[in-house]
């Protein structure tokens, strides 16, 4: 359970930078080639809470990821 946790809250502190580094707005960012897996789950996770949408490549937050940080 400690692992889900932790993965659960890198995704939202992930899903929070994304926020900020494109002030908020439906923008794609460009993933360093060399992500570690900490950092590769919590883009798992953050797709599969619908946080995020995932190009293999770069990512974007979706209105609900943009919602989750505007609303906490």
């Amino acid at each position: 359970m400690l692992m889900a946790d932790q993965s659960e809250r890198s995704a939202r502190l992930l899903v929070r930078a994304l926020f900020y580094a494109t002030d908020g707005e439906p923008r794609w960012w460009v993933l360093p080639a060399n992500l570690n897996d900490l950092t590769r789950e919590a883009v798992s996770v953050a797709v599969a809470r619908g946080w995020m949408l995932d190009r293999g490549d770069s990512v974007s937050l979706t209105d609900a990821g943009r919602d989750l940080v505007k609303n906490r």
